[in-house]
């Protein structure tokens, strides 16, 4: 009998330790969880890299798709960003009517620019493959109404069809019905760091910046600028100098993984600026 109580008295501080041990792993398993996702969020923002980081750059791989302005080819090209950009490579959209996944891996940063073309149109499935690859951790950067429309579909207008809600700024109807994306006008003005917005991406991109051009001997900003609305973190905005009408100039949209910026003006006017911005993408 002794033999028997024995042998219970086992099996019953067996199931005691095995319980306790099924609850401490219970315990410890969203406590993991939640450590990964911190780490994961501070590497990709770069919350331990410090302020030094903002000079920093070992250069990305950039892939330009549509038709950027003079002003930003000549930043691009220059000479003195090659320790910034690695590899560059400028393509139409009708490149990526053919497996756009495949031809938009390996890249770092992809700038959307048809600046100089009167087609702003882009497929849906090179679409949902930039926004697969933002969200997978890539960094996109969409210039003005760049990618707004899809080839024979009268139904889209804006971003949201094409890219979901990763585009920080929306095409909605203005006062005459126009969607905004639509309505192009011309701003001769100044562009303002946002001081408000305290987000990393703001700290970085405006890094001792306060307005373009710096100085009123330098004159006046002149841009085509359209009347949008921001769904992010407002890092600059336009002043119109005639009006005192203000429009948002570079919006970025913050989200888990990868980045996005807009830039609601020719990103070549401001080349610092630019710069600045492709340091913290890449």
């Amino acid at each position: 009998m002794a033999d028997e109580f024995d042998l219970n008295e086992d099996m019953g501080s067996t199931s005691k330790r095995s319980g306790t041990s099924k609850l401490r792993l219970e315990g410890i398993i969203p406590i993991v969880i939640i450590i990964i996702v911190v780490l994961l969020i501070a590497f990709k923002t770069n919350i331990f890299s410090g302020s030094s980081d903002i000079f920093s750059g070992k250069g990305s791989a950039v892939l330009i798709i549509g038709s950027p302005s003079p002003n930003l080819q000549l930043v691009l090209n220059n000479a003195e960003n090659k320790d910034l950009i690695k590899e560059k490579r400028q393509i139409t959209m009708d490149a990526l009517l053919y497996n756009p996944t495949e031809r938009i891996k390996g890249y770092d940063i992809i700038i959307l620019d048809q600046s100089l073309s009167a087609d702003k149109s882009i497929t849906r499935t090179a679409g949902e493959a930039i926004a697969s690859f933002v969200k997978s951790g890539g960094s996109l950067m969409v210039v003005l109404n760049s990618g707004i429309e899809r080839p024979g579909d009268p139904s889209v207008i804006g971003w949201k069809p094409t890219f979901g809600d990763i585009v920080p700024v929306s095409c909605d109807p203005t006062l005459y019905s126009i969607p905004s994306c639509k309505q192009q006008l011309r701003v001769n003005g100044i562009l303002y760091a946002n001081r408000y917005n305290s987000k990393q991406g703001a700290y970085k991109i405006m890094y001792g910046i306060e307005k373009v051009p710096a100085l009123e001997s330098a004159g006046l900003i002149s841009t085509e600028t359209y009347p949008v609305t921001v769904n992010g973190n407002e890092i600059a905005y336009l002043v119109d100098s005639r009006t005192g009408t203000y429009y948002p100039a570079i919006v970025e949209k913050p989200l888990l993984l990868g980045k996005v910026i807009y830039f609601n003006y020719d990103p070549g006017l401001s080349e610092t600026i630019f710069v600045n911005t492709l340091k913290y993408l890449g």
